[in-house]
């Protein structure tokens, strides 16, 4: 079984070698930042670019503490709350503080808060494994989004904070430009994914990765669990943080509602359906969970669609003919304008039924790690010897 193991690696590093180190992530950063000089992605096509690219980071976050570190953590949108809540009480001219600082100021305060949040958060859930650390942390984000619901004196309560902050680059305020914001967003989401790719293949990343696979054998082997749980949660959450406050100063409204436990669940998704650890993986299970939603509900999708009618009809016909045989009640399609709200109202059983095929297909992810597809590679290995 090592034998083919060796070999499986040493055939990942040849491949790995035949596109320069690097590369890659250079190529696609240029190709997005041509995106906007494309006449035909307007407004609502930036505005779902920058969803995808929100995600993104929040992936990026979420992917250090699960994907890297093992700690499976469903109360993720309590570090996002409390990084759009800091632009906005710090900044907004709407907050019951009135200190209206400057954006680029706040930024780095809260980024430096969800830290101190994840750390607070980290020191009584180092014990807690699996399941349990899954159900406390799940807690730890509903309970966030109650205080913030009834902190009136600071949060303005269900009413939320309005008029947020937004950057200014060169004397010249963002706003509400959306081309602008699209840059923004994919600086910042190749900014996090090269500093999660640095973390990863430091010694930190190389602990992290020991305690996801052994925690126990890891302390044995010298590794300070308790440091480097503690740095996993605090360097998600900072991140999940700085998601936040991209996400208050781009609305220029929040409120709690804008925080429930499916933030949590559509991030985790993210993770789980790219591929756990993998940077790329995260890039492109943002765009499957949120881009494609959104981009389905576009009148240029719809008319594409609808050329596509003769398809449809077809299936339909098959479909009756299915429900007359069997005496089955398998649905028709949709007619193409109605698609992406069907999606929507659908999005929690489609999330489900990914998840499901994902981890009979693609148990690693769709885009896994290398060292993800080694690891699942010597399973198999070792479960066949």
């Amino acid at each position: 079984m090592r034998e083919r193991l060796n070999a499986a690696r040493r055939a990942f590093a040849k491949k790995r070698g035949a596109i320069p180190r690097g590369g890659e992530p250079l190529v696609l950063f240029g190709l997005l930042m041509l995106v906007p000089q494309v006449s035909y992605f307007d407004n609502p096509w930036l505005v779902m670019f920058f969803l995808v690219g929100l995600y993104a980071v929040l992936g990026f976050g979420l992917n250090v503490v699960v994907g890297f570190a093992g700690l499976l953590d469903l109360g993720y949108v309590a570090f996002f709350a409390a990084g759009a809540y800091a632009l906005a009480i710090l900044s907004s001219y709407g907050s019951p503080l009135h200190i209206n600082l400057s954006f680029w100021l706040v930024i780095p305060m809260a980024v430096g808060i969800g830290a101190l949040i994840g750390v607070l958060l980290g020191l009584p859930v180092l014990p807690l494994r699996g399941d349990y650390l899954a159900i406390v942390t799940l807690g730890f984000g509903e309970i966030i989004r109650i205080v913030l619901t009834n902190s009136e004196g600071l949060t303005n309560g269900a009413q939320g904070i309005s008029a947020i902050s937004t950057p200014s680059i060169v004397v010249r305020d963002i706003g509400l430009d959306k081309e602008v914001w699209y840059y923004f967003i994919v600086i910042a989401a190749f900014a996090v994914a090269i500093v999660t790719m640095r973390l990863r293949d430091a010694r930190v990343g190389r602990a992290w990765e020991a305690i996801r696979e052994d925690e126990d054998v890891a302390a044995a082997m010298g590794i300070d669990v308790v440091r480097y749980k503690l740095m996993a949660f605090a360097t998600g959450a900072a991140i999940g943080a700085f998601g936040g406050a991209i996400y208050a100063s781009f609305y220029g409204f929040i409120n709690p509602s804008a925080f429930s436990l499916q933030v949590s669940i559509d991030v985790l998704a993210v993770v789980i359906i790219g591929g756990m650890g993998s940077i790329r993986g995260v890039v492109f299970g943002a765009f499957i969970l949120k881009g494609i939603p959104e981009l389905l509900q576009f009148k240029e999708t719809a008319d594409l669609l609808e050329r596509l009618g003769w398809l449809r009809d077809g299936i339909n016909r098959l479909v009756d003919g299915v429900n007359t045989l069997t005496a089955a009640h398998i649905g028709d399609l949709p007619p193409a304008d109605t698609w992406g709200q069907e999606i929507a109202d659908r999005r929690f059983i489609i999330f489900g039924a990914l998840l499901v095929a994902i981890m009979i297909l693609r148990p690693a992810g769709l885009f896994p790690s290398r060292r993800r597809q080694l690891e699942f590679a010597g399973a198999h290995e070792a479960d066949d010897g």
